[in-house]
């Protein structure tokens, strides 16, 4: 709860001063922001407090830069674009979305299952553990057992209600 709690208290304390000025096309912005699952569990942050509450917290990381980009440059996939447009400064916006704006639904075509004679050594392996396969494919190992292991390489959000957070920091 100690997570929940901390991401309502930012929310409840950054949507109170708005300026008049509106993001628009083009504009150079700096946002904060939550990225959760509908369950509360936080998948990633900006914000150095929450990133702290839920775990997520990387010392090498400066949460003061928060995320910076210029709005229908291509830099942002087009939802978010579409999401702080009009938005004003110190303003946030809570976005709920379904898997067809993000990561898609489950594909089970996309779990597959290898005999030992296909890997080198199932030793190595253990259910829960992530793999790369490729540069670009990462897979989940969902079972491992002497004769077989089996891979998802589904995207961990596949298929899952998202949240986005957004407050506006700055008009650049």
């Amino acid at each position: 709860m100690e997570i929940q709690k901390a991401v309502e208290e930012y929310l409840e304390k950054s949507d109170k001063v708005w300026s008049w000025e509106e993001i628009k096309t083009w504009d150079n912005i700096t946002v904060d922001y939550i990225w959760r699952l509908t369950d509360g569990t936080v998948f990633d942050t900006s914000v150095e407090e929450i990133a702290k509450a839920c775990w997520k917290y990387n010392e090498s990381r400066n949460y003061s830069e928060w995320l910076t980009f210029e709005v229908w440059a291509g830099q942002m996939i087009k939802w978010f674009d579409e999401w702080v447009i009009w938005m004003k400064v110190w303003q946030t916006k809570t976005v709920q979305f379904g898997p067809e704006k993000w990561y898609w639904q489950r594909n089970e075509q996309y779990v597959m299952t290898y005999s030992a004679e296909e890997v080198w050594d199932l030793s190595k392996f253990t259910e829960g553990q992530r793999v790369y396969l490729w540069i670009w494919a990462a897979a989940l190992i969902t079972r491992v057992t002497d004769k077989e292991i089996t891979l998802d390489l589904n995207h961990e959000l596949a298929g899952k209600d998202l949240i986005f957070d957004i407050t506006i920091k700055s008009i650049n």
